[in-house]
């Protein structure tokens, strides 16, 4: 009977640990980052968040990142050699349909702003220019073309969905409130972004292309770190601008700091010998707690 319940335990974790890698290689984890990301933006600009903008950004980007990683080649991501590869494939189309759902509600200006983030995937995995092949190829723009993406689907997005005539009030340059808020909290996440990227730049540094031109590669893991944590109090210093201008709640100064150390902790143990697991689900996952501790200290405190 023990050894019964042995084999049930190490099946058991053995399933959840399947399911986990698959959770993590499927970029589902990452979906509920930006879709995290995005409620944070909703709320730091003082809009109601939409659900099927919600429903857009998680199945996008479940697509689009599935498409960086396995369908580089194109048609591969279509006929899918492996077999390892088809539930992946399966999530990928599912998530398509659900996500053609979900833009059946949004207006024309949201559309515009998708269509700018499938031109930036596009040239950022597919081979298109002659010289540098793909964005990604470019020495040392992956990560701030990564950045540019998530700050334009988790500020520009939300804001698209309020349609042209309100957009256009909130940002009229004229208006120093509205424009400099928005562009403050824009900043704001190109930076956090920046910073949780930097964790990923130190574990890969070894294995990326010398073509790349990481920051590792390019100054050394201890200067990357000091850089990541300048990205990080860069990120403190233009959300709590963003929330003076926008005039957030008191208390999402603590969510704010909250989150700058834990980029701060993330950055300073990671390195080549750092757990995938540590960047992939805990890092990666920031974005998550700071969308949960926004709505709690709105909420309780």
């Amino acid at each position: 009977m023990r050894a019964y319940k042995q084999f049930v335990y190490f099946c058991g974790m053995r399933g959840l640990r399947r399911f986990f890698d698959f959770y993590l290689k499927a970029s589902v984890h990452v979906a509920f980052a930006v879709v995290s990301l995005s409620y944070v933006g909703a709320k730091g600009l003082n809009i109601l968040w939409s659900n099927a903008l919600g429903i857009v950004l998680f199945s996008g980007t479940v697509m689009g990142y599935n498409f960086i990683k396995y369908g580089l080649g194109g048609p591969f991501y279509l006929k899918v050699t492996h077999k390892s590869f088809m539930p992946i494939q399966i999530v990928s189309f599912f998530c398509g349909a659900l996500g053609l759902y979900g833009m059946l509600y949004l207006n024309p200006l949201a559309y515009l702003v998708l269509l700018m983030l499938v031109v930036f995937t596009v040239l950022y995995g597919l081979p298109i220019f002659p010289a540098q092949k793909n964005l990604r190829a470019i020495k040392g723009m992956k990560i701030y073309i990564v950045a540019i993406v998530w700050a334009l689907a988790t500020v520009v997005l939300p804001l698209s969905t309020l349609g042209v005539k309100i957009v256009l009030q909130l940002t009229n340059p004229s208006d120093p409130f509205g424009f400099v808020g928005v562009l403050g909290l824009f900043l704001s996440h190109f930076f956090l972004v920046l910073a949780l990227m930097v964790p990923f730049e130190l574990r890969d540094y070894l294995e990326d292309t010398p073509q790349l031109a990481t920051l590792p590669q390019r100054y050394g893991l201890q200067k990357t770190k000091y850089i990541g944590i300048f990205w990080s109090l860069l990120f403190l210093g233009g959300h709590l601008f963003a929330g003076a201008i926008l005039k957030w709640p008191i208390q999402i100064v603590g969510v704010s700091l909250i989150i700058t150390l834990l980029l701060i902790i993330g950055i300073f143990y990671s390195g080549k010998h750092s757990s995938s697991y540590f960047t992939n689900f805990w890092v990666e996952g920031i974005p998550i707690l700071f969308a949960f501790l926004w709505w709690a200290f709105e909420s309780f405190l």
